[in-house]
C-alpha cells in the first residue's frame, strides 16, 4: 500500500507543479487543483489494505488533508467528497467511519494551510506534524463495529502512522519543491523582462507588448498611441553629478511616468534615457494630452543631489496606429521622428508625428492653461 500510495501522491504532485505553471490566476488554480486531487483520492482507494471484513485502510486521508493544506478549501472539498462518495459506495461495517476520517483528515489540512501560507513557511519538520495529525483520525476505530476495537485500534498505529507521516513528508516535499521551481522560473522571467534599475519593463517586454497591443487592436475604430519620451541634456547631468545622481533622475522619471498613466497603459525603459509608453485604446488627442501630462509633471519636479535641486525636463514625441502605421517598426520610427522635432524645436516640449504642415507642438498657453488647472 505504501509504495503504491507514494507513487500516486508523485503523480499528483507533478500535477500540482504543471497547473501552478498553467495560470497565475490564484481561484482558477484552486478549482484547477481540485479534480485532480479528488482522483487521487479516489485511485489510493482502489488498492487498500484489507485488515478485516469490511474495514480497509489507505492512503486517501494524506491525499485530502495535502489538497486543504496546499490548496485550500476547493480542493479539500471536492477531493474529500469525491472519497466520501466512494468510501459508502464500497459499504461494508467500517463505511460511516471511513467517511468520518475523512472529514477529520480535510480539517486538519485546512487549519495546517492556514497556520503556514498553504505550505509556503513550512519547513519539513512541519510536514511531520501533518502526518502525525492526520494519523490520528486512527482514534475513530473505537468507532468499529469489532469484538474489540480498542485493541484492533492500538494494533493499527505501528502500521498506520508511520504510512502517513512518509505520505505527508515525501508528497509535501515535492509539492513544495514544485512550487519553488515555479517561482524560481517566474522570478527569471520576470528579471528578463525587468530593467534593473527603474524596475519598468525593459526593451525585450516593450518589443513584446507593442507587438501584441497593435495585432489586438488592428481594425478598431481606436487604435494605440506611443510616446517616445527622452531625458533632456542627461549626459550633462551624469558628467556633471555623477553616474549615481543620474541613476536617481531616472528612478525619479519613472516614477512620474508610472503615475501620469492608467492602469492597462505600459511604460518600459527602451534603452539608456528614453522611455517608451504604449496607450492601448487613445486617439492622438488623448494621447497628446498623457504626453503633456507627463511632461509638465516631470518640470515641475525636482531632484535633490548633494545641496543642488537639479530640474528635470523631457521631450516626447507622439504617434498614433493605425494612421501612422500599423506595424512596431513604422510607429516607433514616427514617435521617434516627433521626438527628433521636438527635439531640434529646443527640448522641453511634445511633438506629434505628421507631415510638416500637419505636425503640432503644444502652444505656450496650452501649457500655461495645463498647469494653471493643476
Amino acid at each position: 500500500m505504501l509504495l503504491n500510495g507514494l507513487g500516486l501522491m508523485a503523480l499528483i504532485a507533478l500535477a500540482f507543479g504543471t497547473i501552478e505553471r498553467l495560470t497565475s490566476d490564484p481561484a482558477l488554480k484552486r478549482w484547477l487543483h481540485a479534480p485532480v486531487f479528488a482522483m487521487g483520492t479516489v485511485a489510493s482507494m482502489l488498492s487498500p489494505a484489507h485488515l478485516a471484513d469490511g474495514i480497509i485502510v489507505d492512503t486517501r486521508c494524506v491525499i485530502v488533508a495535502l489538497a486543504g493544506a496546499f490548496v485550500g478549501w476547493p480542493a479539500a472539498l471536492v477531493a474529500g467528497l469525491a472519497g466520501a462518495i466512494y468510501r459508502l459506495g464500497l459499504g461494508g461495517a467500517g463505511a460511516p467511519v471511513g467517511v468520518a476520517t475523512i472529514v477529520l483528515a480535510a480539517s486538519v489540512g485546512l487549519i495546517w494551510g492556514q497556520l503556514y501560507r498553504h505550505g509556503q513557511t513550512a519547513r519539513r519538520r512541519h510536514l511531520v506534524v501533518l502526518g502525525l495529525l492526520v494519523s490520528a483520525h486512527i482514534g475513530l476505530f473505537v468507532l468499529l463495529p469489532l469484538p474489540d476495537p480498542l485493541g484492533f485500534t492500538l494494533n493499527l498505529i505501528p502500521f498506520v502512522v508511520p504510512t502517513y507521516v512518509a505520505g505527508a513528508f515525501v508528497m509535501g516535499s515535492m509539492m513544495q519543491r514544485e512550487t519553488r521551481m515555479m517561482r524560481r522560473e517566474q522570478s527569471l522571467e520576470v528579471d528578463a523582462f525587468t530593467d534593473a534599475l527603474t524596475g519598468l519593463a525593459n526593451r525585450r517586454a516593450y518589443d513584446a507588448l507593442i507587438a501584441e497591443e497593435l495585432a489586438q487592436r488592428r481594425g478598431a475604430d481606436i487604435g494605440v498611441t506611443l510616446l517616445v519620451v527622452d531625458f533632456d541634456h542627461f549626459k550633462q547631468v551624469n558628467d556633471t553629478y555623477g553616474h549615481e545622481t543620474g541613476d536617481e533622475a531616472l528612478k525619479a522619471v519613472s516614477r512620474i511616468l508610472r503615475s501620469c498613466v492608467r492602469e492597462g497603459d505600459y511604460v518600459c525603459r527602451h534603452g539608456g534615457e528614453e522611455f517608451t509608453v504604449i496607450l492601448p485604446q487613445t486617439g492622438l488627442p488623448q494621447g497628446r494630452r498623457t504626453a503633456e501630462r507627463i511632461r509638465h509633471a516631470i518640470e515641475t519636479a525636482s531632484l535633490i543631489a548633494g545641496d543642488q535641486n537639479l530640474s528635470l525636463t523631457v521631450s516626447i514625441g507622439v504617434a498614433g496606429a493605425p494612421q501612422h502605421g500599423d506595424d512596431p517598426n513604422t510607429l516607433y520610427r514616427c514617435a521617434d521622428a516627433a521626438l527628433y522635432e521636438a527635439k531640434s524645436a529646443g527640448r522641453d516640449q511634445v511633438v506629434v508625428y505628421g507631415r510638416p504642415q500637419l505636425r503640432e507642438i503644444v502652444s505656450l498657453d496650452e501649457r500655461e492653461g495645463l498647469a494653471l488647472a493643476s
